[in-house]
């Protein structure tokens, strides 16, 4: 066989390899490493045959082509390498941009997490009144498309002060109720014992809510005063929601509630706005 074909076969065979897609897709992204096989290969043949006087093209036999098949083979080998560095380079590339990503979710989260802190202390400076032990709780939602997202609360036990992450829908619990009522008065839900199926059952009548999402909740109340608050200064009426709730089934006062958003509604109003202007800022 005529030395050519040695180099001329295994070039047709890739290309038509290189028809099917899959097979292409492995070529394209291990180019180098294909291309540093056939240079090593070609290098090694050229170091067998050198100095054969068998036919490699025309009249000319291995030993007549030698040096030009090592500098092809050499360009062979030389675009594996820059092959290489292109690839690593845009490995590098999207590394710094994945590592930029996460540097900037952590700051989005630390964003998030000011804003929550702010606005808690707001709610424990304008109803400091409220909490009288430590099974109060009040907590400002903003709405957003079907759903509802805290923006912060504030209870005195630490361990009913968490933040959550979970989304209420607009139908959804007994902050669905109130916003399509626009508010909402519960007492005397009865107190979670053993797996709760009095209190589950109390809810499931009230609102439309699952055991699931129940079970879930810390701080199980039984009393709810629960408003939405409207500001006739913007479009998007209502704006946000505000729960008051506590563990004590006689706590929760109408008329109490009432007159504290009443006599705090502007600050109320003015503290929602913003902390949905800034909590949007940094979506």
């Amino acid at each position: 066989m005529v030395g050519i074909l040695y180099i001329i076969i295994p070039i047709l065979l890739i290309l038509g390899l290189n028809t099917i897609p899959t097979i292409r897709n492995y070529i394209y992204q291990y180019l180098s490493e294909f291309l540093t096989a056939f240079g090593a290969i070609g290098l090694t043949l050229i170091d067998i045959m050198s100095d054969s006087d068998k036919i490699f093209v025309g009249d000319n036999t291995w030993e007549d082509s030698w040096g030009l098949l090592l500098i092809f083979f050499f360009i062979i080998l030389l675009s594996a390498i820059v092959v290489s560095a292109k690839r690593n380079k845009h490995n590098l590339s999207l590394q710094e941009q994945v590592n930029q990503n996460k540097n900037l979710e952590r700051e989005i989260e630390l964003y998030h997490k000011e804003y929550y802190n702010l606005c808690s202390n707001n709610i424990l400076y304008l109803f400091k009144g409220f909490f009288t032990s430590g099974n109060e709780r009040i907590s400002i939602y903003k709405h957003q498309g079907s759903h509802f997202t805290l923006l912060g609360r504030y209870a005195k036990n630490p361990s009913n002060n968490s933040q959550t992450t979970y989304e209420y829908k607009d139908n959804e619990g007994l902050i669905g109720k109130a916003w399509n009522e626009g508010e909402l008065t519960i007492n005397d839900a009865p107190k979670w014992v053993k797996n709760g199926r009095e209190y589950k059952k109390f809810m499931r009548n009230n609102c439309n809510i699952t055991d699931s999402r129940l079970g879930a909740i810390r701080m199980k109340s039984q009393s709810f005063y629960i408003r939405t608050l409207n500001d006739d200064n913007t479009s998007e009426n209502p704006d946000g929601i505000i729960v008051f709730e506590s563990i004590s089934p006689t706590k929760i006062s109408k008329e109490e509630c009432r007159n504290l958003i009443n006599d705090n509604e502007q600050a109320v109003l003015s503290l929602l706005q913003n902390m949905k202007s800034l909590t949007r800022k940094v979506q």
